[in-house]
């Protein structure tokens, strides 16, 4: 059973209601705040991908399955996905890993300690259409800036932990000062 309230008592006063209760702002905000703080240049990254050991995944029965890495820029304070997810080639699992061996360069003007970067597994089963069906098998999140010297910035070989469910419980308010 689902219950509604009455939207009539709402009408004239919606757009403040909006206003308040928005989470994310206008990503303008954010590019402002980067150019304030004069950290408005454009940095380059490259990220090496090399594979995921995925224990915690079924084999799967069927031989079409196959994973893909997705790459998303992610704003923490302000719970927003932003620019282009980049897509891995399709790749098969074999003995509980994933090889992807892929580069991928991406840059941002964005250089705040906010800014992430988000990584997603998904699994790929093929459709009768000829589609896929994607399924997200798990992320990581990998912080680009810090303001602490005492964390050394993203550089050289790192393993990243692979998190059940999807990027999109970053978008839930109270996970929003979590450090992982």
């Amino acid at each position: 059973m689902v219950k509604t309230q009455g939207v009539s008592s709402m009408t004239g006063g919606w757009r403040q209601v909006f206003e308040r209760s928005r989470l994310v702002p206008p990503p303008s905000q954010t590019v402002r705040l980067a150019g304030e703080s004069h950290l408005g240049r454009s940095r380059g990254f490259q990220l090496s991908l090399n594979r995921v050991t995925a224990a915690h995944l079924p084999q799967e029965v069927s031989t079409d399955v196959t994973y893909q890495l997705r790459v998303t820029l992610f704003d923490r304070n302000h719970l927003h996905f932003f620019g282009k997810t980049w897509r891995s080639s399709p790749q098969r699992m074999k003995n509980s890993k994933i090889a992807f061996n892929e580069v991928l360069y991406l840059h941002t003007s964005l250089l705040l300690p906010s800014t992430l970067v988000v990584l997603e597994l998904v699994s790929l089963s093929p459709r009768p259409d000829g589609s896929h069906q994607a399924l997200g098998r798990g992320f990581t999140v990998l912080e680009l800036f810090t303001n602490k010297p005492e964390i050394p910035a993203t550089d050289g070989d790192r393993r990243l932990n692979l998190h059940h469910g999807s990027p999109r419980g970053l978008l839930h308010p109270l996970l929003k000062d979590t450090v992982d």
